[in-house]
């Protein structure tokens, strides 16, 4: 199974709930969700949004293969 790991809370959540509430917060850029992706205060739907786009973004600039993360 995969997991994100998700900073703000210090938790690792399953691949497919992380995918569920990125649609969830995307569909609803008004509303506050209880945390962000990288933030654990009160969150907006677009805020989270913003967090996942920058989250991808250094995924890419770091250039790790996929089959590198997680490495040590």
């Amino acid at each position: 199974m995969r997991y994100i790991t998700c900073p703000a809370i210090n938790k690792k959540i399953p691949l497919e709930s992380y995918i569920v509430a990125i649609k969830l917060a995307k569909a609803n850029p008004d509303k506050e969700f209880t945390h962000g992706l990288t933030t654990w205060w009160p969150t907006l739907g677009k805020e989270i949004m913003e967090q996942f786009v920058a989250s991808v973004h250094d995924r890419i600039n770091q250039a790790i293969p996929y089959c590198n993360r997680g490495v040590k």
